[in-house]
């Protein structure tokens, strides 16, 4: 019987390389994308790509299809992060942090489709956050970025249906992995604000750093590729789950008066 085939973007750390690791236990072939392959992991199949360019996805998931001839999983993981006021973030950072996790979502995704579509088949995860569903005071690009992969994931649950290709986007919270260091932080504008901007992002920081491991994330993430029926959304862990509930009835003015208490 053959193995089924895996691809996971931003596999070189992190997430990434848990879920990877996890999928390979589950008896799967799994192709890794980064830019800058983790060649000691020898199991993993590592394609040198950049997300952010669709011709690089293109060339890559290509390559893999040339290979096998089908994709059963996509796992849209690569991200980063960049934080500052948004009045003071400059166009390059609002450009790279949409290019690397909205468009590059959407080019690995339709890169994928016609293969899945013509099989019948096929999941498709996007690594999402808690960012989607309260915007981040200081990090609110990263919020649209997550927002939009979150929006995305549902319209091509529903265009996908009629061939059988499911998606679902996977909201985390805190999570300990060199995220938090790789982070662009800008502190320009910190004195306008009155120190709150590094007073706020200091404070997710921490959070982060005391945040569930990437395997904790990996195991929920293989759970749910292995699914007959994938959720729309899922969320890892019991207290997210139960802000995600607070989130559907408390009402917007509330729920941003907290946020602000707590990161504004």
């Amino acid at each position: 019987m053959n193995k089924k085939t895996a691809v996971i973007t931003g596999a070189s750390r992190g997430i990434g390389l848990a879920i990877a690791k996890a999928l390979l236990e589950k008896n799967y072939k799994v192709y890794g994308l980064c830019r800058h392959p983790d060649l000691q992991e020898k199991e993993i199949s590592w394609i040198t790509c950049d997300v952010s360019l669709k011709a690089s996805v293109e060339h890559a998931l290509n390559t893999i299809l040339d290979e096998t001839g089908q994709i059963d999983i996509l796992v849209n993981n690569a991200g980063m992060g960049v934080s500052g006021a948004a009045e003071f973030t400059s166009a390059q950072a609002v450009q790279r942090q949409l290019q690397v996790n909205l468009e590059g979502v959407i080019w690995c995704t339709q890169a994928v489709i016609p293969s899945m579509r013509k099989a019948g088949k096929g999941k498709i995860l996007f690594v999402s956050s808690l960012g989607a569903i309260f915007p981040l005071p200081y990090q609110s690009f990263y919020s649209v970025s997550k927002a939009g992969m979150n929006v995305f994931s549902d319209a091509l649950g529903i265009e996908l249906k009629p061939f059988h290709i499911q998606t679902c986007a996977l909201m985390l919270n805190d999570v300990k992995t060199e995220f938090t260091q790789s982070r662009e932080k800008s502190f320009l504008g910190d004195d306008v604000y009155q120190g709150r901007i590094k007073r706020s992002v200091t404070k997710m920081e921490i959070s982060e750093q005391h945040g569930m491991s990437p395997e904790t994330v990996a195991r929920l993430a293989v759970k749910l590729l292995e699914k007959r029926h994938m959720p729309a959304h899922a969320t890892a862990g019991f207290s997210n789950k139960i802000l995600v509930f607070l989130y559907h009835i408390l009402p917007s003015g509330l729920m941003l008066k907290l946020l602000g208490k707590i990161y504004g």
